[in-house]
């Protein structure tokens, strides 16, 4: 984990540079990054005040920090508080540089007309004069509104309102650290769909849900702009009252000529006031659009609104791990950004916490992962809904022989299902012990599923006969497993012993054999690594070679004209030119998948404005023979004023492709020496990454119950030279930190990965775990030659509910 990094201004000249990471530097005590959907951001942090730089921070200043994705976020001191008890501290407290100047600004008159929204910002921005220009503008389609002697931050509010879509502001910073631009970006939506998930016991250590229903409305009035009089003046609002829907001619609702409001028939069945006699009401409320003058446009306008608040405000407030933060960014499958739709799975609540939604809020703690709090709101829906859909997709798919992926997938799938299900639990010598889904006295809503165990074994009812009998279709006893339906793997064998009592799984009889495919194990539960992939007599491994440039490239890239090393930097550099078409580097590799995703990071060194730039992926395949086959490729023009780019690409390859070579390129049409740079390139199959290999967690990590510490570290040792079946202790190792005292219930945990090319020949292993380290021992499986090992740890310190 990286110490966030801060640059002080003043006068719009750098003061000073604050980092932990930085020797004899003044120290961050604390710093927060708090982001909201509604806009709201700010930046708090805390410093000593006894230090010498202490002097150069003041209200007024400006502070600008990098966010998880390098984007430059600027913001002003407005608020100090000082602390004096046993330590003395400055707090600062900060809003967004942009809020700060443009509240300041004003717009006299512009009346952008059924325009998009960059040009309206553009023209709010140039009219108040304004030092900040339009960056990143979605298409949000064609609106209008008036901006009349108004602040520019009350312009943008409106064009928000008209437009839609979700702001940012920003800034870029030359080399020397000097501010060059000043940026406001409007997205159609921040974040994006991760498939993140949540989840209690994982990272995921507190959640508090709420739900409000007082501006829940089933029904609504609309009302335009008041109609002109022959004076001129505005009377009486238009309405929709001459507008007919009819869900017969495909409109949303049905509503009759006359009627002066429209109704979600949905929404008033779900939450609508009770009538006397059982019915239920409408719960009305109006929509007011000061500029509407179209009748029919104001009813779809009023419908639009309604659909937003017929249905009560769920908001999910969580404490979680920032993964992703906490791995110094190895982690980037758990990375969480505002705006992001993600899943919240807890089945601790009376009602298990299971649903899709939005980050709308995000308070990030930059010095301590554990403490980041997060905001859910816009939920999508119940994580069941999606369960119930893929249930009945998977039952087509999986039979025997199918592929494992969508073994474990059904299993997932089953799983999840069964967590939902109900347990009341009777226990008589009738029913033996019965277990059903609902209440077994439930007249309106009889239990549809059990589970009965007798002497004579188990057996399972998933729905009811007719007669109102329990439809047992899956038995066990001592006679075996008789079931409808078995979805597993293929399995021919004479023996198959699991799990011994040495905790061995022994197949008796017979080899492993794999036909007509491969092997591939990976040393991360997510198969974020190269991994190792075995296929016949080869294994092969980091199918990417040289990914990160940590050595100069020989002859595993292939180098373009106008690309070369820096050895320097560790990047390869692009040179742009007006003539010459894209540059880069290529590479060949084996391929024995029919897909793999490619990711390459480049960064853009000069301001592109409205010069062209793309990156791209571009594939040439080949068959066993040699033969070329369909080239592949995927190119990506570059947004204004991008300064750094993630290419990030998923290829599925011609049919019988076996070798291909990749490029991976940049174009700039302006003559720059080190236009762009390339970091680094990854290349890895995804294909059969399932739910097993998630679970391969370490139990004592996977079930975290409450704000485990979490450190890195890495470990080189000196190898003497040791034979095959030696056992050695390295020494002791001191944690970078010490852990807090344990609890009777806790346990610190150790993983240790070495990590040369010799890794797989030893084991390493922690003994005599304490809070200030351990001792490092060596098992080695062959010989490992002498010289400098390394080996990759990971500690946490966890407390359990109950010893697992």
């Amino acid at each position: 984990m990286r110490s966030p990094t801060l640059y002080i201004f003043k006068d719009e000249q750098l003061q000073l540079v604050i980092s932990n990471e930085i020797e004899n530097s003044l120290p961050l005590l604390s710093c927060r990054l708090k982001e909201a959907i509604s806009g709201e951001v700010s930046l708090t942090f805390s410093i000593p005040s006894d230090h010498s730089d202490s002097q150069y921070i003041r209200e007024g200043c400006w502070v600008v920090i990098r966010d998880m994705d390098g984007v430059c976020r600027p913001f002003v001191i407005i608020e100090e508080n000082e602390v004096h008890d046993e330590n003395l501290i400055r707090e600062f407290t900060t809003e967004e540089l942009a809020v700060n100047e443009l509240n300041d600004e004003i717009v006299t008159d512009v009346r952008p007309q059924n325009t998009d929204a960059r040009d309206a910002l553009t023209r709010i921005l140039s009219n108040a004069g304004s030092r900040w220009q339009v960056g990143i503008v979605d298409d949000l389609g064609i609106a209008s509104t008036n901006v009349y002697y108004e602040s520019v931050m009350s312009g943008i509010q409106k064009i928000i309102e008209k437009w839609g879509g979700e702001i940012r502001f920003r800034v870029t910073m030359d080399s020397q650290n000097r501010i060059t631009g000043r940026y406001i970006d409007l997205f159609k939506q921040l974040g994006r769909k991760t498939g993140k998930r949540f989840e209690y016991r994982k990272d995921l250590t507190k959640v508090e849900r709420y739900v409000d229903m007082k501006s829940l409305k089933t029904a609504l009035f609309g009302r335009g702009k008041g109609e002109e009089t022959d004076s001129g003046e505005y009377g009486r609002r238009i309405t929709f009252k001459d507008v007919v829907w009819s869900k017969a001619k495909g409109d949303p609702t049905d509503k009759p000529a006359g009627q002066e409001w429209v109704g979600d028939p949905n929404a008033l069945q779900q939450w609508g006031h009770w009538n006397d006699d059982g019915t239920r009401r409408h719960r009305f409320g109006v929509f007011i659009d000061e500029e509407e003058t179209d009748p029919a446009k104001l009813l779809k306008k009023t419908w639009d609104h309604l659909q937003t608040i017929n249905k009560p405000h769920v908001t999910y407030k969580m404490d979680v791990i920032d993964l992703e933060y906490a791995s110094g960014g190895e982690l980037k499958h758990e990375a969480v950004r505002l705006g992001d739709s993600v899943y919240v799975i807890d089945k601790n609540f009376a009602h298990d916490i299971r649903v899709e939604a939005r980050v709308i809020e995000i308070d990030r703690d930059l010095l301590d992962p554990t403490q980041t709090k997060l905001v859910l709101g816009n939920v999508i829906g119940d994580i069941g809904s999606l369960v119930k859909r893929l249930q009945d997709e998977l039952r087509k798919k999986v039979s025997v022989g199918d592929p494992i992926s969508w073994l474990e997938g059904a299993i997932e799938t089953e799983n999840l299902q069964f967590e939902r299900s109900g347990a009341y639990v009777y226990i008589n010598n009738e029913d033996g012990i019965l277990t059903t889904n609902r209440p077994k006295n439930d007249i309106d809503n009889p239990p549809d599923l059990a589970v009965q165990i007798r002497s004579a074994g188990v057996r399972i009812a998933a729905g009811r006969n007719p007669d109102g009998s329990y439809r047992w279709r899956t038995l066990l006893t001592g006679n075996g497993l008789i079931a409808d339906a078995i979805a597993t793997g293929r399995i021919r064998t004479d023996s198959v012993d699991i799990g011994d009592d040495a905790g061995r799984v022994l197949i008796s009889k017979g080899n492993i054999i794999i036909k007509g495919g491969s092997l591939e194990v990976y040393s991360t539960s997510d198969a974020s690594d190269n991994g190792v992939l075995i296929k016949g007599n080869r294994i092969t491994t980091n199918f990417i070679k040289n990914p990160n440039f940590d050595n100069t490239p020989g002859e595993e890239w292939i180098f373009k004209e106008g690309s070369r090393y820096n050895s320097s930097k560790k990047v390869i550099e692009l040179d742009g030119s007006e003539t010459r078409d894209y540059t880069g580097v290529s590479q060949y590799f084996d391929v024995y998948h029919p897909r793999a995703t490619f990711q390459a990071l480049f960064k853009i060194n000069v301001t592109i404005g409205s010069t062209p730039a793309a990156v791209r992926f571009y594939f040439w395949n080949y068959d066993k023979d040699g033969n070329r086959l369909a080239d592949k490729s995927y190119t990506v023009p570059l947004p204004l004023y991008q300064d750094i780019y993630l290419l990030n690409r998923t290829i599925d390859f011609p049919v019988g492709t076996t070798r291909s070579r990749v490029y991976v390129q940049g174009d700039f049409k302006r003559d720059v020496t080190a236009a762009m740079e390339l970091h680094w390139v990854k290349g890895f199959y995804e294909e059969y990454v399932t739910q097993q290999q998630i679970d391969m967690i370490p139990v004592d990590v996977h079930s975290v119950q409450a704000k485990p510490e979490i450190q890195q570290f890495n470990i080189r040792w000196q190898s003497p030279g040791l034979g095959s079946g030696v056992e050695r202790k390295v020494g002791r190792i001191s944690f970078n930190r010490r852990f807090s005292t344990l609890s009777s219930s806790g346990r610190i945990a150790v993983v240790l990965t070495p990590i040369n090319v010799d890794s797989s020949y030893y084991v390493a292993r922690p003994a005599n775990i304490a809070e200030d380290g351990f001792d490092l021992w060596v098992y080695t499986l062959r010989s490992v030659g002498s010289g400098e090992r390394e080996i990759n740890g990971l500690a946490y310190r966890v407390d359990y509910l109950a010893h697992i």
